[in-house]
């Protein structure tokens, strides 16, 4: 009788070992990337509030255009991936 074990997944010639990281995987390589630049991104954003705290003190603060144009491009990026993900409660 001949024993019916599954085939082990691979990538390429790699075997994928469950529980262990597999670096040829592009799902890994691909997540790997992403969180590396959402550190820097999260750096940036907070380099990025902490000047925006000078605009308390700018004339143009009411009505202005910059921060206006940001926080809509930043609110529209955000609900893009909320959608995208379906993260989105709507």
């Amino acid at each position: 009788m001949k024993d019916n074990y599954p085939k082990p997944l691979q990538v390429g010639s790699r075997p994928i070992t469950p529980g262990l990281p597999n670096p040829t995987c592009p799902i890994l390589l691909e997540a790997r990337d992403v969180l590396e630049k959402a550190q820097d991104l999260q750096r940036v954003m907070r380099k990025l509030r902490r000047s925006t705290q000078r605009c308390a003190t700018c004339p143009e603060r009411a009505a202005c255009p910059t921060m206006s144009y940001f926080a809509q491009a930043v609110d529209t990026a955000i609900r893009e991936l909320w959608l995208e993900w379906g993260l989105s409660p709507e």
